[in-house]
């Protein structure tokens, strides 16, 4: 990153879009912006420019969680719902369940019961902007932030300086448009079938799951999304998917060899490719419960996003989709797990299968509808 000019007058006024257009802040909101030491250069810009329009902003940075999907460090809890609501979980033996990811059902809502007994509506963020190496998209902390507490919340893993350039300059109402068809689509489908030339295969049942647009605008209280944005997903049922994904990037890099992950009962069983990446996955496999599962499909829809070898813009091409393994608890699934990976799958034809029939989503990479 020390390359980039960081006071080049197109990112700076891009920056400032994303809180005026993808934030829409006022002097109404809290701001509150998460940066790991990784990426807590973006941390200080998006703070330095957020502040010039909300009421309050407050910077936190963290050390790394080393994964995406795993819940934050005690330093963020603290920073976003204070001194006493940590102190009382801590005293109820739930930290460590919930850092662990070990957290039931009742734990959840005891949780809550203390987030209502400690914490001021007035003190807390409205707007969250979580800036990092690591996703925080798939944890309990995200999930009770905009689901609970109604926060707008932005995402942003794996952000590099070009995407300012790149998907961030994407015609907003266009990706919002795509994005809410695909999602519509994939509410209505029963089952979805994807192919590719590389030799994807895999069929998995979406019944009664509701699909997600990731449009870019988080506006309203509770709102959540990547920035940058644009995709409409859905999560599978867990046990329904069969058969292959192959894939040529992990999520930071090109591989060496397409990557071929065998899928069986909504699990992946077998990996077979890239010798350092095959390593890493079977890895997180066995040390990680559900870290195999079929957690999320999503289609692209953002048509100025065109790196794919770092997951956050490519997952967003219009034309490709995308799978992820692991955790899907925060968005309609019912796996928990200490990780999220997707996987990127070019070219794609996809095929949804309704009560009215069959509807052709994609076809070879491009999308049929929007």
């Amino acid at each position: 990153m020390g390359m980039w000019d960081w006071h080049d007058e197109r990112m700076l006024k891009s920056i400032k879009n994303l809180f005026r257009y993808n934030l829409c802040v006022s002097r109404e909101d809290n701001l509150l912006v998460l940066s790991d030491a990784v990426k807590e250069r973006f941390g200080e810009l998006f703070f330095s420019t957020g502040s010039l329009y909300c009421a309050k902003a407050i910077h936190t940075t963290y050390q790394p969680t080393k994964r995406h999907g795993a819940e934050p460090p005690e330093l963020v809890w603290k920073a976003t719902f204070g001194t006493d609501f940590l102190e009382e979980v801590r005293e109820s033996n739930l930290m460590e369940k919930l850092l662990s990811k070990q957290l039931r059902e009742e734990d959840e809502e005891k949780l809550k019961c203390i987030l209502l007994e400690t914490t001021s509506p007035q003190e807390l963020p409205t707007v969250v902007v979580a800036v990092n190496e690591f996703s925080l998209s798939h944890t309990t902390y995200r999930k009770l932030c905009t689901e609970f507490l109604s926060m707008r919340f932005a995402s942003m893993p794996l952000f590099q300086p070009f995407m300012f350039y790149t998907a961030m300059q994407a015609d907003w109402k266009k990706v919002e448009r795509r994005a809410k068809l695909v999602a519509e689509l994939l509410t209505e489908a029963e089952e979805v079938r994807v192919l590719c030339p590389r030799g994807t295969d895999i069929t998995f049942s979406t019944a009664g799951r509701s699909g997600i647009a990731d449009t870019g605008r988080l506006c309203n209280p509770g709102d959540f999304g990547n920035l940058p944005a644009g995709e409409g997903f859905i999560a599978p049922v867990e046990g329904s998917a069969q058969g292959v994904l192959v894939t040529a990037y992990a999520p930071t890099r090109a591989l060496s060899k397409n990557t071929v992950f065998t899928i069986e009962g909504g699990k992946v069983v077998k990996v077979e490719g890239d010798e350092e990446f095959c390593s890493y996955i079977t890895g997180i496999l066995s040390r990680e419960e559900n870290a195999g599962n079929i957690a999320e499909f999503g289609v692209g829809v953002n048509e100025r996003a065109k790196h794919r070898d770092n997951i956050l813009e490519a997952e967003k091409i219009l034309g490709t989709c995308h799978i992820a393994i692991g955790d899907n608890s925060a968005f309609g699934g019912k796996v928990k797990a200490n990780i999220h990976i997707d996987l990127l799958v070019e070219l794609p034809t996809v095929r949804l299968k309704t009560k009215g029939g069959e509807v052709l989503l994609m076809e070879e990479g491009k999308l049929l509808v929007g």
